[in-house]
């Protein structure tokens, strides 16, 4: 509730232009209790730009993107500051911006990573004081690159169980702070002083911090973040990795859902490359990873985690069958797993499968308890808007089919039932020159409907639907015309 009225009166005041007492108020809120509040940072950059104090505005805005990485207005601030920042922070929110000092270690598993194990450990040897990395059986220079980076490299024996291989390596951290990033991840050089920056700031907090970082997913033609990564957290609070692929962190006693914590998201990104196809191919992590999932559903056919992960890739491998019935598993246990996060995406991938495989009402009643319970997930809206869409197209395929029957059959039925003699003429082609419009094949309907047109002489819709499709094309003819000068 304190949180609500400082945002609440600092955010009036700006609206209000009093930019003087909005500072006075988000530097006293944040003083005193809020130094984890991304908006107040905001609010306060907000004001101090418009008091003219760049570099303070800077610091305040760089302070709330960091705690709330995937920010909108930041970059768009950055762009605007940039001219006018000198580098002159004043001593007074370098104060307000001092975080605790914790030590921190970075810890990694390895096998055949000598592609980008020197890159990841450049770039993480500034930003911690240990790197800890786990060989798991390297054939490649992996070790002997680690190790003249500075790494404490040690080897382990693989025995199909990546939790085991965190925890050993976890076991080796002798830090306050541990943070996780794989051999293929390379920490942005933005970023570098970020990690010591939010351990400290989240080392007191009560309920304690599990917090995401960003993997910034590099393809040929396009980068995904994805913020869904928890990483990095306190040696203290008895974390451990569980399960054998896809891993993920929870207590000892209890499982991945047990305790109380907080996972939020923090500025630190680390651009992976790893997800390319030919990555995946060479290194065959898709049929890995579905080996070690089915192995741990055998050991445990209630672990909806790793359901949820057998399905997801059963989907990218194409086994859609198979991955549609670990999808359903994964949402059947879903009710007695009400901390399980993911069932959102589970069931956009279930959309898709049975999409896929022809089974449109199905996708459709998923989309719908999907939407019912989480309609706040794009994720959701956008997989049964497809569904829908699809749906559409295939009764549009058949609507087109059934006005050719019924043009078909007109031609040869003597029966004593009358029917309407323009089926025959011209509105079978007219109805096809419709479905072909909906579906976007424009000049196949322009053809069709000059066609109808020409058996129905001065009919003012065919003739309507005909100069609203040249026009169409004559716009579409002019912009391009116009962007080819």
């Amino acid at each position: 509730m304190a949180t609500l009225t400082h945002i609440e009166t600092v955010k009036s005041q700006l609206l209000a232009g009093d930019y003087s007492t909005a500072k006075v108020n988000a530097v006293k809120a944040i003083r005193q209790s809020e130094k984890l509040n991304a908006q107040l940072w905001e609010f306060l950059g907000e004001a101090l730009e418009h008091l003219g104090e760049y570099d303070a505005a800077w610091a305040a805005y760089d302070r709330a993107w960091l705690l709330d990485p995937q920010a909108e207005w930041a970059e768009p601030a950055r762009m605007r500051l940039r001219e006018r920042v000198t580098g002159k922070v004043p001593v007074w929110i370098q104060e307000l911006l001092a975080a605790p000092h914790v030590t921190i270690s970075a810890a990694m598993i390895a096998k055949n990573e000598a592609r980008t194990i020197g890159d990841a450990i450049a770039a993480l040897t500034p930003a911690v004081d240990e790197i800890i990395v786990v060989d798991t059986g390297s054939t490649d220079e992996t070790i002997a690159i680690a190790e003249a980076a500075g790494a404490k490299v040690y080897r382990y024996e693989w025995n199909d169980d990546f939790a085991a291989a965190r925890n050993f390596a976890l076991d080796q951290v002798s830090s306050d702070w541990v943070l996780w990033v794989d051999a293929d991840e390379v920490l942005f050089e933005e970023d570098v002083h970020n990690p010591r920056i939010v351990a400290g700031l989240f080392n007191e907090l009560d309920p304690p911090a599990i917090l995401r970082i960003g993997q910034i997913n590099v393809f040929d033609d396009r980068v995904e973040p994805n913020y869904d990564m928890s990483r990095l957290f306190a040696v203290r609070t008895g974390l451990r990795w569980l399960g054998r692929i896809h891993e993920q962190i929870g207590l000892p006693e209890g499982g991945v859902f047990a305790g109380n914590f907080v996972r939020p998201a923090v500025r630190i990104r680390v651009r992976h490359d790893g997800y390319k196809p030919e990555v995946m191919n060479a290194k065959q992590k898709l049929q890995r990873n579905i080996h070690l999932l089915k192995a741990a559903v055998n050991d445990n056919p209630n672990d909806i985690a790793s359901w949820g992960f057998l399905g997801r890739d059963l989907l990218l491998a194409g086994h859609v069958e198979e991955a549609v019935n670990a999808l359903y598993t994964t949402e059947r246990l879903a009710p007695s797993n009400p901390q399980y996060a993911r069932l959102p995406e589970i069931r956009m991938f279930l959309i898709d499968a049975l999409v896929s495989l022809g089974r449109r009402a199905e996708a459709i009643a998923v989309g719908e308890r999907a939407k019912a319970e989480h309609p706040n997930y794009p994720g959701t809206w956008f997989a049964l808007g497809r569904a829908l869409m699809n749906t559409a197209i295939h009764e549009l395929g058949q609507a087109k089919e059934a006005f050719v029957k019924a043009q078909q059959s007109a031609q040869g039925y003597r029966g004593m039932v009358a029917f309407d003699p323009q089926i025959l003429t011209w509105r079978s082609t007219a109805a096809i020159a419709d479905v072909e419009k909906l579906l976007g094949n424009s000049f196949q309907a322009l053809k069709l409907y000059e066609d109808a047109l020409s058996k129905s002489p001065g009919n003012k819709a065919i003739a309507g639907q005909i100069e609203w499709l040249r026009n169409q094309a004559r716009m579409i003819h002019g912009e391009t015309s116009s962007s080819g000068k």
